[in-house]
């Protein structure tokens, strides 16, 4: 007995030495000393040594991690050190400490670890809420067990630890007490430094004020010197001016004259280029005109010569009596004679040409007339087809967006008849993924799930058709999984498919056979359903198969060649009795995934890829491979359409 109580005044004098100053450090140090005295029920079981923090801080955390690089092995196994920031995100750990400074509520920590095997640490909770729970007074930490609770989670505590532990709930009250003194104390000490750093903002805020009239008054005097400064400058730059003011105008009223005509001539082109199909136009009409005037000039011109020709000839009449005396002059003026009727007869020849190409001119003159019509009525047209287009554009923009607003509305009402996020948290906590990608805005791909007599039914389903007539479907799907779930008395995979089918059949009026106009929609689908109690899956699918990895070992149970909808070959649905064990993780899909084309070969992704992708994701937690199956998919896709809707949903035991 006195060795007992010895060794307890140890373990209190240890406490009481490690709280002299008291931080985040010493609180790690207190940490490992108490899970030194804990015995686990499950300690074989346990493979890593799990420590973890429930604060929004990660303080603490970091001090727990400087301590593993020293103590490497605690109870004879690695230690993890991990943080969560919110009750909900408490998993998997062998030990957790949590602060009532940081307001989490005890009774909620309780119930999420209960039946766990976690040992919870805690700091300045109520007497006997908490597993084990310690109280700083003047610097002294002191603890005190919930012994039941600790038993009824099947912990066991060293003797000598629970010897230095306080008893009873006046003592515990009692150091309560001491605390308040403590912190009223502190609490007058830190209002009375507020108050004084009231004072000492006050006396700032006036020097402050101070400094800034008198910043005020030197930033009014730098301008005036600024101005001053300007004004100086300014007139020696009038003197300047005024002395080479006679010699420079001249040039600068050059060299304005200049830069003038540039401008004018720059006018000039920019407005032959605005209007260029007119002033060819004006150019060929002048060109025209050009040529009219130079066939009259051409015809003063022959007109002239015809009167010096009937001129000389006169005046070869004249000489002839003259020339007929003198007849050896009248050979050469027969010969004169002949060479002028060979000039006339070529100016005449000529006339005819002018002429010729006068009314060629005339008839180009009537075609440019022509087109230029022309072109001014395709300009009338073309204005009435642009304003049609922009009407007809307008019309259909705003029959898009009614639609765009009527399928939005659908996407609503579909989401909102898919089981809510925080019902599968409840149902699936931590535990699973969703991955929901439809390739319109509305998917024909669903899933559904819900719970009876403690089973859990998941479904995923793949409808005809994909967008606004897949969606169609989708809500069909659901609401009859609602009524058959709430009508069955025997929750079993096969007999809620068998259901399904024959709700689906009599809906869309699908009789069978070769009936003309009778539809064939329907939908494939993967349902299981889970009895966590047994460990037990049932599984029926509908072309859909289930996936099951187990130890690295991806097994596929395969699902019967039949739809939910109307087949020719209509049999009953079997029933697949898979036995669950701890870390099993199970998938059901549709061929949305599978079916996407891309890679460099713009090929299928294929089933195969699909199970390589999967068991090689098995260390990853569902959150992270849901990460990875978006980002693997969108790759592979790259540039190209998306085919068709995809949905996996994924389940870890």
């Amino acid at each position: 007995m006195k060795l007992i109580l010895i060794i307890s005044l140890i373990i209190t004098g240890f406490f009481s030495k490690s709280q002299q100053s008291f931080d985040d450090k010493k609180r790690a140090e207190a940490i490992f000393a108490i899970s030194k005295y804990v015995t686990w029920p499950n300690d074989k079981e346990i493979d890593t040594f799990k420590i973890a923090v429930l604060d929004s801080n990660n303080s603490l955390e970091l001090e727990l991690k400087k301590l593993t690089e020293t103590q490497k092995l605690l109870h004879n196994k690695p230690i993890q050190i991990i943080r969560f920031s919110s009750i909900e995100e408490i998993n998997n750990c062998v030990t957790i400490f949590a602060n009532n400074n940081n307001g989490f509520d005890i009774d909620k920590i309780l119930k999420k670890i209960s039946g766990k095997h976690t040992l919870l640490i805690t700091e300045n909770y109520p007497f006997h809420k908490s597993m084990i729970n310690y109280i700083i007074v003047k610097n002294i930490r002191r603890y005190e067990l919930n012994e039941p609770k600790l038993k009824e989670e099947g912990f066991i505590l060293n003797e000598l630890f629970v010897a230095g532990a306080v008893k009873t709930q006046a003592d515990w009250e009692l150091l309560y007490k001491q605390t308040d003194v403590q912190l009223q104390k502190e609490k007058e000490i830190v209002e009375a430094q507020n108050v004084e750093i009231e004072k000492q903002k006050k006396e700032i805020a006036i020097q402050k004020k101070e400094i800034a009239e008198q910043q005020e008054k030197i930033t009014k005097q730098r301008e005036e010197i600024a101005i001053q400064i300007k004004q100086i400058e300014k007139q020696k730059s009038e003197l300047y001016g005024l002395l080479k003011q006679v010699s420079a105008q001249q040039k600068v009223l050059k060299a304005k004259i200049e830069e003038l005509n540039v401008k004018e001539a720059e006018l000039l082109t920019k407005d032959k280029e605005i209007e260029a199909k007119s002033k060819i136009l004006e150019s060929q009409q002048s060109s025209i005109a050009e040529q009219e005037s130079k066939i009259n000039e051409q015809k003063k011109v022959l007109n002239k010569q015809l009167a010096k020709i009937e001129m000389q000839q006169l005046i070869l009449y004249l000489f002839i009596a003259i020339i007929l005396l003198i007849s050896v002059m009248g050979y050469f003026i027969y010969k004169a004679y002949k060479v002028k009727k060979e000039a006339n007869r070529v100016l005449k020849q000529k006339n005819i040409e002018i002429m010729e190409q006068n009314e060629e001119i005339r008839q180009q003159k009537e075609e440019i007339t022509a087109q230029r019509d022309e072109i001014e009525t395709q300009k009338d047209e073309i204005v009435i087809q642009r304003n049609t287009a922009i009407s007809q554009r307008d019309e259909i923009t705003l029959q898009k967006k009614e639609i765009m607003d009527s399928i939005l509305y659908a996407r609503r009402i579909q989401t909102a008849v898919l089981p809510p996020s925080k019902f599968i948290s409840q149902i699936l906590p931590d535990h699973f993924f969703i991955y929901n990608k439809p390739r319109d805005i509305v998917s024909g791909d669903y899933y559904w799930m819900a719970q009876k007599d403690n089973k859990t039914i998941i479904a995923a389903a793949d409808c005809t058709g994909h967008g606004v007539p897949g969606a169609f479907m989708s809500l069909l799907g659901v609401s009859f999984l609602k009524e058959i779930i709430n009508k069955i008395d025997e929750i079993k995979a096969n007999i809620i498919l068998d259901m399904l089918r024959e709700s689906v059949i009599n809906a869309l009026n699908q009789a069978g056979g070769e009936n003309e106009g009778q539809t064939k929609d329907g939908m494939d689908m993967a349902l299981c359903v889970l009895n966590f109690n047994i460990s037990e899956l049932q599984f029926a699918g509908a072309n859909n198969p289930l996936y099951l990895i187990r130890n690295g070992e991806l097994i596929e149970t395969k699902a019967d060649k039949m739809p939910i909808g109307v087949y020719d070959l209509k049999q009953p649905f079997s029933n697949n009795l898979v036995k669950l064990e701890k870390n099993d993780s199970f998938y059901l899909f549709s061929d949305g995934y599978a079916d996407q084309f891309g890679g460099p070969k713009g090929k299928k992704f294929m089933y195969k890829k699909l199970k390589e992708m999967l068991l090689s994701i098995q260390d990853k937690t569902m959150q992270e491979q849901f990460g990875i199956i978006d980002k693997t998919i969108e790759e592979w896709r790259g540039d190209l359409f998306q085919v068709d809707d995809q949905l996996i949903i994924g389940v870890k035991i």
